[in-house]
């Protein structure tokens, strides 16, 4: 991974380096060349004045140029420059000694007739005169506004094109060594890109073998850092779960082990004939039974947890009346009531409306609610079910009056398999996944749970529906 882009940044890095390299070297030479042209052509127009104004006396004497434009070509071929000179009508009148022989060529129609209107004819390309490209530069002489003559200045673009060559090569060679300088910039700038890449890798590699203490250092704010965050947080996050699995894990071994090992030895017993009478064989069965129901609670109370872990718990939602759920509950819990003595009131205004939400959930949160006050009342006692409305919601308490929680526990209660009193939710057969399955309804219900509780004196649980009206979805 770490070659492959490493040598993936490296490589697009000198990509584009050299495209850009080459465009702007391609332009600079262009606009150089472009400029030293113009540069080129200007000269000579001004050079082509000075001639016409030189050879306009001998024009309008109709007398030969020769001897003028024969100092001038000697002076400016040393320049790269050759002179001709032509009379009113285009005809070559004059022409360098190696070039006599284009004397009485006549220019073209178009030039003379830019000329004959005082304009200067500028040309630049391949001349049959010559065995190069030149710059061809046509000055008009003109004398009372009639057109005499002109003057035909020729420059090989040889020397343009030299001054581009030896800038094409500066700047080749400057290129080569930016290319150079840039080649190890990108180096190091690919290695500290690719590095903490690296890093992270090898970090997610061991998360995945189950390394959840390691952590990303990467202090930069830009998106390795915003990546090295969420990968810590991941971390941290599994690590949470991972520990959570554990204890969950140990948690539900053990629950399981208690029932387990308890109606092993009953059985045992009924199996090796240690029961004195029907009586006492009769008593480990009840134990037997009550384990087992016991068991049976456990199991379906850790598939429902399943199903709100893996989302694939259903809920159908819509209106019902709180009441009949609530007198449902009372009658399945009717004989745990009985057992106690217990005395259960409930205070729910004739006029409560609808609530809205999965009946049959918000049934199992009021049984769990409900066992958990009856299991932790004393004999003799009184719980109270009430419901009043709460904004656009009902709040529903159940409220005992038994042994309270301590506040340190209070905010563990909703947690899995958490019990205040351990040894005695055991003995009375509690899962210790009541109040959580409980939170897990009303969660998904969009409401809350509540707790306030002082030891000796008992304890509130509430939680808050929708009402009728003011639905959500599930």
């Amino acid at each position: 991974m770490n070659k492959s882009i490493f040598f993936k940044l490296l490589a697009s890095y000198i990509g584009l380096l050299i495209v850009a390299i080459t465009i702007i070297g391609s332009m600079q030479v262009y606009l150089v060349e472009n400029y030293l042209i113009k540069s080129k052509e200007q000269e000579m127009v001004v050079r082509g004045q000075e001639l016409s104004n030189m050879v306009m006396p001998y024009l309008m004497s109709n007398l030969n140029p020769r001897p003028v434009i024969l100092n001038v070509n000697r002076a400016d071929r040393i320049l790269g420059t050759e002179v001709w000179v032509i009379d009113r009508f285009g005809k070559v009148i004059t022409a360098s000694a190696d070039h006599l022989y284009c004397e009485g060529n006549t220019l073209e129609a178009m030039d003379l007739t830019q000329l004959q209107s005082g304009k200067v004819s500028i040309k630049s390309g391949q001349s049959e005169y010559f065995q190069e490209a030149v710059i061809r530069v046509v000055t008009p002489v003109i004398h009372d506004n009639e057109f005499i003559g002109g003057v035909i200045l020729y420059s090989p673009v040889r020397g343009v094109n030299d001054t581009s060559k030896n800038m094409s090569k500066i700047y080749v060679g400057a290129a080569l060594l930016g290319i150079l300088i840039s080649v190890l910039i990108g180096i190091i700038f690919s290695r500290q890109i690719t590095k903490p890449i690296k890093r992270v890798c090898e970090i997610t590699r061991n998360i995945a073998d189950g390394k959840f203490d390691e952590r990303v250092e990467i202090q930069s704010k830009d998106e390795l850092g915003v990546l090295a965050l969420s990968i810590n947080h991941m971390s941290k996050q599994l690590s949470e779960l991972e520990s959570m699995r554990r204890n969950f894990v140990a948690n539900v071994s053990h629950e399981l082990r208690s029932p387990l090992t308890s109606i092993q030895g009953y059985i045992d017993a009924l199996l090796q004939g240690k029961g004195k009478d029907k009586q006492e064989e009769k008593n480990y069965l009840q134990i037997v039974q009550k384990e087992t129901h016991r068991l049976s609670r456990l199991v379906n109370d850790l598939l429902e947890i399943s199903r709100f872990d893996s989302q694939t718990a259903l809920f159908n939602m819509d209106d019902f009346p709180l009441r009949s759920i609530i007198d449902r509950a009372m009658k399945s819990l009717r004989l745990q009531t009985a057992a106690k003595d217990l005395i259960i009131t409930t205070n729910l205004p004739s006029d409560l409306t609808l609530c809205y939400g999965d009946e049959d959930r918000i049934e199992q949160v009021i049984y769990n609610l409900l066992d958990n006050a009856i299991r932790y009342s004393s004999d003799g006692g009184e719980i109270l079910i009430s419901a009043i409305p709460y904004d656009n919601d009902i709040l529903v308490e159940i409220t005992d009056f038994g042994q309270g929680i301590p506040s340190e526990d209070i905010p563990f209660i909703w947690d899995r398999f958490y019990r205040v009193d351990k040894a005695r939710s055991r003995n009375e057969g509690g899962t210790g996944l009541g109040l959580a399955i409980v939170k897990e309804i009303i969660d998904r219900h969009g409401g809350q749970v509540m707790v306030e509780s002082t030891p000796g004196e008992g304890s509130n649980f509430g939680f808050t529906l929708k009402q009728y009206g003011n639905e959500i979805d599930a």
